[in-house]
Order: structure tokens, then C-alpha cells, then sequence
């Protein structure tokens, strides 16, 4: 046919169609306007329709399967004698490159403001995606491409066309399922091309980093949260990334969605390789901070990423936010030996923690689920409807009721549950209530880990400097100078290793998150707790068991308590109690300047603390004491927003009388409670006792529980200061004992290895004299802080409460216990306990003598205290003081 006479609308949809399948039937090169565009002649479809050198769509639906097969489409260029920077596009061979082309070139027609065009457009569209379909469902057709890697290449292209090659996936998608007679069949052809799809960017992950992964990577799996009404997406990824149903917990953190979340300044992997600040002992401080903060803002922008990764998968809802929630859910279960105490008081190196993900997923899926929990946090404050009952379903009802998580029923909760008890339980749960208890498990089983293992590691690290240092005193020759090198790269690597768990735990925006999150978790649990059980056992399952509201909290409440406490697990205290444990650790920022944060979290300690009727467990509460302790302004800071937690705080004048009775609970418990334990427990308290002390008001709380005791000391059930003060003298009396026996065995041991003994022993025999000494050395220097601290405590209450001390019921233990302590350290036998060096064991008997003699001295107007400690049969004689005296002249005190 002349052109001269061809039908306009002909021509154009010929011209459209040219434009988008890079294609032509005439074998002339174009002319005017598209001078030199290339295309490929379709030489057989051609022959075909000799009549016209048009292109129409009829005619296209062959022209396109003809020129997706074609074997070299570069044989059929026209023209062939030029390359141009189209020739690669127009000469494609891989078949989804080429649709996917198309597909991008189409959209460009459809944007016209021509309805031929868009008319046009859009039936080319559909040809397209029919075709991308065969290509998908009968790969054979197309011998010799990889199909599966075509559709990781759309993803690397250089073009940032992400929501047209979003849509082209998606559309080809939704194509084969309706090509499919079933969905299953629909599935397995796509798997068939997915799967291995996964598998290469498995491979590509596996040499990926936090600073370095491939930048097509995060488009490409974008993909399949992009598209609502394309809910199948969702299941080809989280089907392939979901290990099998009884898998270990590091399965997960080996799949595609485990390893993308094992991207961290930590490794991916339980024995490293550790990326970040090799060299630490010889790196300024500039470099540190500023590669801190490159690696802070990597960890941000990634955690974002994977945020809003998970978060799509979510939002499709149905089955694809059931499945996501269900990998969550099954995820934390399967690593739940992380967080046991036989694992994480281990090195790393035990099999148990090598079947679990390592720290860098642990930390980063907390770090996920904090920022799906934003809405929770405050001005939302969602959080108040989240149903404190959700760890009460049982494994038969949780499919019913939507709840994911695994063995949930089996936590150790705030109250215990009574034998054949049944405990509240709503009818349904709400994904508010289910992200709030998964976010709080994924921090016990990360963050709280590795606050652990960051102090464990910082401990490991000051003795290794000692060890150091030893070397280097015990000089360098010999076998000394390899000894000494072996514990500096022994430093230099565990510094590396502690560098980087420290960074990964305080990346800032998560740290502010963290804190936030405890705010809002304080006050939920302060609601729950302060509140009347009528107001929310009586609830409607139907409707749930939260607070809904935040109420005005009363202190002292003589409230009856919720059922609900047996549903909440002591995990979620253990979290806030460890980050204000590593948040004072640092000086942490978020915490320092946040006065609602620092009053919430000090609200909800004093409701919990000091009652056993909300926390049975007397060591939880005495975690709380720790918490407590952490909040105390430092001293070098004078007043700031911690100290008015102190002085202006609503129910500031609860500490008191509640840390008396987390102090108390811990002897009352029945149970063996292991020395060190109590250690830890004991010098927290000490520590608020001796800073409330300062503070005229908080002492006379003291004068007033003093006064309540004195009146009610006979009572059958005693008065908890009169408690309290019968504890802190035991405590002194054991502590003064055990001390000096340790002391008195350290010299005997330092005696005999300086004079020689060791040397002829066995090498088992020396090691274990070796052993000894240590262990003898870390209890006396336990016993002596402790003691210190004790007497301390002592040596205030005497100066204000002295009348309880005096009394008949108690002054002559009180004036015994100041005699034993006196000839013990001042007396004849004083000498017993010399060691080589006081210092190491925090040994300071003169320090203490001092203090004795203060109580003394406080308590001198009591004439039944001066006629007790006369009277003492037991310690005391007329040279008692004059020992002391001969010992507090030689010290400048």
C-alpha cells in the first residue's frame, strides 16, 4: 500500500506500536522525526502481510511472541550499519528485560493526552503482561534464559522507574493466577522462577554488610509488600523465607528476612567476623566517634528500611499479616534459649548458643518491633489498649483468639497462678496488644542479652588490664615478653568485640525509642496495677481487660489487686530495670532530659516495689531497687532533673518505706539466696539510703517508721524499721566475720608462697592455690564493700534514730555487735588479718574504726547503751578503747 494513501489512525497506532516494541514490518529505515531509531525488522510476520507494512494490534500479538523468541534479534536490525545507545534495548534478548521495556515505554504512551493513545496503550498492555505470563509459565519456550535472574536484573537496571517495575511484577503476577486453573498451580509456577530468585539474593546477602549491601536489593523486595490487592506476593517471600515448624532459632536468622535483619555493626555471625574498629587501642578519639556516628546513621537508615519492609507485609492483612506475625511469633519462641541463664552466663562458643540467632539479629528484630510500636508510645499513647491477659491463652484458643506468639502461657508472670486456677482471658487480641508483648520479648531475648554480655565483656576487659599490668611490672624478660604480647592482642581483639556490642546497643534513635517505650510501658503497668480489680476484672472478655484510660494514682493504695497481674510476665520489668541499668552506665542523653519519661518509670517502681501483693518475687523487686538506683543524680552533677525526682516527685515519700520492704522480703524469701546475689542486691539500696539521707524530709521518714516501731515492738508481727534494723546488724556481724576469716586464710596463702612453698608443689596443687586465692580475695572484697556500706547505713540511722538502738529489746545486741567489730580490728589480734595489700580487697579497717566510733559516739547520751557496752562480757575490757585509739592516731582521717 503507498504510503501516501494510508489511513491516518492506521498509521498511528502503527507509529505506537513501533515506539513500544522497538519493532517494525517495513524494511526501510524511519524517516523524518525517528530517523535513526533502530528496531528489529520482523522478517517472517512480515512476509505475512505483504499487503501493508503497518503494524496493527491484531497483527502485534504474533509480531510480539515472534520477537520474544527470537533466537538474535541484533541479525534483524534495521538499520544494522549504526550503534546507538538504544541498540542494546532494541536488540534485548532476555525476555523480561524486554517486556519489562515495553511495559516502561507504554506507560510513557499512556500518559498522552490522546484517548486513541491511552485506548491503544492500554490493550498493549494487556499483551504484554499475557506474554510475560507465558514466559513464566512455559520457560521452555526460552531456551537458555534464566528467567529467575531477569527478574533480579529489572532491579538492577540504572533507572529509577521503582513503582513501574513494582507494577510489572505485580501485574505479571496477578496475569499467571488468572491464567491458572488453580491457585495452587498459579503458586507453583511462580515458585518455580521466585525461588531460585531468593536463592541468588540469599547469595548476594551472604556477602553483603551494614555499610555495603547491593543497592537493587531493598527495591527488589519492596515488591512484595507493594501491591494490597496483590496479597500472593507477600506469600511467595514470607513462604520462602519461614523455616520449617520445629526449626532452631538461628534458622531464622540464616533466612533471607533473618539475614537482611543480621545486617549490624555485630556480625552476622556468632564468631565474627567483627568489621568495625580494628586497632581499637591505638584509634584517637575523634576517629572513634566519628565512625560511631556513620555506623549509627547506617544502623538508622536500615533499620527504617527493614521497618517499613515488615510493616508492608502487615498492612496487606488476611493471611499475609497472619504469616508475618506467625514467623515473629515462632521466631522468639525458637530462640527463647537465649535468653535462659545457663546461656547467657557462657561463652559463645557452647552449642546451646550456636543453635540461636546471634546478637546482631536479636537486637535488630527489637529494633523492628520498636518502631511498629510507635503509636503505642506517647501522644498517642495506644498503649492503654493493650490487654494485659494475652499471656494467659492457652495453645488450643490462640489460633481463635489472634494470638501468634508460642508458649506464652508458660512465662513466669508478676503473681503466681493458684493450682486449678483459670486466669482472665479476653475473647480477641488486637494487633496493638500482640506488637507491644512481641517487641517486649524480642528486647529480653536482644537487647537485655547483650546488656549482660556488655557487662560481663566490660568486666573481662579491667581484668584483663590488670593482668596487663602485672606483666608489665613482673618485667619483660624471658617468656614474660609473650606472655605480656599474648594478653595485648587478647586486649586489642575483646576491645574490638566490646566496641562494637556497645555501638549496636546505643544507636540513638533507637535508644530514644527504647525509652519511650518504657515510659509508655510504665504507665501501662502502673494503670493496671494501681487500679481497683472491681474496675477491671469485672470487664467483658468480649470487649478485653485493658485500662483504656490513664486514672490519678494514689500512694499507699489500699486498692484490691487485679487478677490481671498473673498474666504479666516479669520480663517486661527486667527490661526497663536493665536499660536504666545501661542507660546510667553512659550518661545516657534520652534519659537525662526526659523529666515525664524519668517520673513515669520512678511512678511505676514505687507501686511495685515495695509490694509483694503485685510482685511475688522479692528478687524482682529487688531489680527494681537497682532501677531505682539508676535514676540517683551522680554526684559530680549536683541538682539536676534526676534530683527532683527525688525532692519533687508526687510520691516521693514512698521510697522509703518501700525499699524497707524489698530490703526485708529478700531474708524472708525461704530461700537460699547465693552471697554474691545478695551483694548486688544490698549496695543499690545502700546507695539511695545514704543519697535520701541528705535530704531533711526523707529522713524523717526514717524518724517516723522509727517511732511506728518503737510504739508497736512488741507486736506478734514486727514493725518493718525494727526489721530492717535487726537485718542491717545480722548483715554487719556476718559480713565482719566472714571478711576476717578470708583475710586471715589470704595471708596464710600469700605466706606461703612468698616463703617458697608453692614452688615444690604439684602444678595441679599450685593452680589450685592459685584458684583459691582468687576466689578468697573476691568474697573478702565483697564482704568488705558490703560491710562498709552497712556500717555506714548504721552510723546515720544512730545519728537521728537513736531511741529504737537504746531500747531494752535491742541495745545490748546493738552494744555487743560495736565491741566484737572494735577488738576485732583494733585488739591484740589484729594482726591476723595483714594482707600484702588492703587496696585490692577493699580493706580499709582504720576507715571502719572510724565509723564504730561514730555509733559509738552517737548513742553516748543513752546510759542504758554506755551500761551495755560495760557489761558486754563477750569483746569488751578497759583497753578496748584504748586499742582504737592507738589505731585511729596513726591514720590522718
Amino acid at each position: 500500500m503507498d504510503d501516501n494513501i494510508r489511513n491516518p489512525l492506521d498509521t498511528k497506532i502503527n507509529a505506537l506500536i513501533e515506539k513500544v516494541f522497538l519493532i517494525t514490518l517495513s524494511k526501510d529505515p524511519p524517516k523524518g522525526s525517528r530517523a535513526g531509531q533502530q528496531m528489529v525488522f520482523m522478517e517472517e510476520v512480515a512476509q505475512g502481510c505483504e499487503e501493508s507494512t503497518l503494524l496493527n494490534l491484531e497483527v502485534l500479538e504474533q509480531a510480539l511472541f515472534e520477537r520474544i523468541i527470537l533466537f538474535n534479534p541484533s541479525d534483524y536490525l534495521i538499520p544494522s550499519n549504526v550503534t546507538t545507545s538504544d541498540t542494546e534495548d532494541v536488540a534485548q534478548t532476555k525476555v523480561l528485560l524486554y517486556l519489562y521495556g515495553c511495559y516502561v515505554r507504554n506507560s510513557e504512551v499512556a500518559n498522552l493526552n490522546d484517548s486513541i493513545a491511552t485506548d491503544t496503550s492500554q490493550k498493549i498492555k494487556g499483551l504484554i503482561f499475557r506474554n510475560a505470563c507465558t514466559s513464566l509459565k512455559q520457560p521452555d519456550l526460552f531456551e537458555g534464559q534464566n528467567l529467575s535472574n531477569q527478574i533480579l536484573d529489572i532491579f538492577k537496571l540504572g533507572d529509577e522507574n521503582q513503582s513501574l517495575k513494582e507494577r510489572f511484577i505485580s501485574e505479571t503476577v496477578k496475569e499467571v493466577f488468572a491464567d491458572s486453573d488453580s491457585e495452587q498451580e498459579g503458586f507453583e509456577a511462580l515458585r518455580a522462577v521466585f525461588n531460585p530468585a531468593f536463592v541468588e539474593l540469599g547469595r548476594s546477602l551472604r556477602s553483603a554488610s551494614l555499610v555495603s549491601m547491593e543497592r537493587w536489593i531493598m527495591p527488589f523486595l519492596q515488591v512484595f509488600v507493594s501491591d494490597k490487592s496483590n496479597p500472593q506476593l507477600g506469600h511467595l517471600f514470607l513462604d520462602f523465607t519461614s523455616p520449617a515448624a520445629d526449626a532452631q532459632g538461628i534458622k531464622y536468622s540464616e533466612s533471607i528476612l533473618g539475614q537482611l535483619l543480621s545486617l549490624s555493626i555485630m556480625p552476622r555471625n556468632h564468631n565474627g567476623p567483627y568489621e568495625f574498629f580494628d586497632n581499637p587501642l591505638n584509634t584517637n578519639r575523634s576517629a572513634y566517634d566519628n565512625l560511631s556516628s556513620t555506623l549509627w546513621n547506617y544502623t538508622k537508615l536500615h533499620l527504617e528500611a527493614m521497618h517499613t519492609f515488615v510493616k508492608g507485609f502487615l498492612l496487606i492483612g488476611g493471611e499475609v499479616r497472619s504469616k508475618m506475625l506467625d514467623w515473629i511469633g515462632k521466631c522468639l519462641h525458637a530462640n527463647v534459649p537465649r535468653g535462659q541463664i545457663w546461656n547467657t552466663h557462657q561463652m559463645q562458643s557452647i552449642f546451646g548458643n550456636m543453635t540461636t540467632a546471634p546478637d546482631s539479629f536479636s537486637v535488630n528484630l527489637a529494633g523492628v518491633l520498636l518502631r511498629l510500636c510507635q503509636p503505642l508510645l506517647k501522644p498517642q499513647l495506644k498503649v492503654m489498649i493493650v490487654d494485659p491477659t494475652y499471656c494467659s491463652v492457652k495453645e488450643s484458643d490462640k489460633i481463635s483468639k489472634g494470638v501468634h506468639m508460642k508458649d506464652t502461657e508458660k512465662e513466669t508472670c508478676l503473681l503466681p497462678v493458684e493450682e486449678n486456677e483459670e486466669r482472665l482471658e479476653a475473647d480477641k487480641y488486637n494487633f496493638v496488644t500482640e506488637c507491644f508483648f512481641m517487641t517486649h520479648k524480642a528486647i529480653d531475648l536482644g537487647f537485655r542479652v547483650c546488656i549482660e554480655k556488655f557487662f560481663r565483656m566490660n568486666r573481662e576487659l579491667h581484668r584483663l588490664q590488670g593482668a596487663y599490668q602485672d606483666a608489665l611490672a613482673g618485667g619483660m624478660s624471658g617468656g614474660a615478653a609473650d606472655v605480656s604480647n599474648n594478653i595485648m592482642n587478647m586486649l586489642s581483639s575483646q576491645t574490638q568485640q566490646f566496641l562494637c556490642l556497645q555501638n549496636m546497643l546505643r544507636e540513638p534513635t533507637t535508644d530514644q525509642l527504647l525509652l519511650q517505650f518504657y515510659e509508655a510501658s510504665s504507665i501501662w503497668l502502673t494503670q493496671v496495677a494501681a487500679r481497683d480489680a472491681s474496675k477491671i476484672d469485672a470487664l467483658d472478655k468480649a470487649k478485653g481487660f485493658a485500662p483504656q484510660t490513664v486514672d490519678q494514682v494514689n500512694l499507699p493504695s489500699s486498692n484490691a489487686i487485679s487478677k490481671v497481674l498473673k498474666c504479666i510476665p516479669e520480663y517486661i520489668m527486667e527490661n526497663i530495670v536493665g536499660y536504666l541499668q545501661f542507660s546510667r552506665h553512659f550518661d545516657s542523653q534520652p534519659l537525662r532530659v526526659d523529666v515525664d519519661a524519668q517520673n513515669n518509670i520512678f511512678t511505676m517502681i514505687l507501686v511495685f516495689m515495695g509490694s509483694s501483693e503485685r510482685i511475688r518475687n522479692p528478687h524482682l523487686r529487688a531489680r527494681l531497687a537497682e532501677g531505682l538506683e539508676s535514676l540517683l543524680p551522680k554526684e559530680s552533677e549536683g541538682f539536676n532533673f534526676s534530683a527532683a525526682l527525688f525532692t519533687s516527685h508526687v510520691h516521693r515519700l514512698e521510697i522509703i518505706p518501700n525499699l524497707l520492704r524489698v530490703f526485708v522480703s529478700i531474708e524472708m524469701t525461704g530461700q537460699s539466696v547465693q552471697f554474691e546475689q545478695k551483694f548486688n542486691y544490698r549496695r543499690p539500696m545502700y546507695a539511695i539510703m545514704d543519697y535520701l539521707w541528705k535530704i531533711d524530709e526523707q529522713k524523717q521518714c526514717f524518724r517516723t517508721l522509727e517511732r511506728e516501731a518503737i510504739r508497736n515492738i512488741e507486736a506478734e508481727d514486727p514493725p518493718i524499721f525494727l526489721r530492717f534494723i535487726n537485718l542491717l546488724i545480722n548483715d554487719a556481724i556476718f559480713l565482719l566475720d566472714d571478711s576476717l576469716s578470708n583475710l586471715q586464710q589470704i595471708r596464710q596463702l600469700q605466706a606461703a608462697e612468698d616463703a617458697g612453698e608453692w614452688a615444690s608443689l604439684p602444678a595441679n596443687e599450685r593452680q589450685q592455690n592459685v584458684a583459691n586465692l582468687r576466689h578468697l580475695g573476691m568474697h573478702a572484697r565483697y564482704d568488705n564493700i558490703l560491710g562498709r556500706d552497712t556500717i555506714n547505713i548504721l552510723q546515720l540511722l544512730t545519728s537521728e534514730t537513736k531511741e529504737i538502738f537504746c531500747h531494752s529489746s535491742m541495745v545490748d545486741r546493738v552494744a555487743a555487735m560495736l565491741n566484737y567489730f572494735l577488738l576485732n580490728l583494733t585488739g591484740p589480734k589484729k594482726g591476723n588479718f595483714k594482707v600484702k595489700d588492703k587496696r585490692e580487697f577493699e580493706f580499709d579497717p582504720a576507715n571502719t574504726v572510724l565509723e564504730i566510733c561514730r555509733i559509738y559516739t552517737n548513742l553516748q547520751e543513752c546510759d542504758a547503751f554506755c551500761l551495755a557496752v560495760s557489761q558486754d562480757g563477750r569483746s569488751y575490757s578497759p583497753k578496748l578503747f584504748e586499742y582504737a585509739e592507738q589505731v585511729l592516731s596513726k591514720y590522718t582521717l
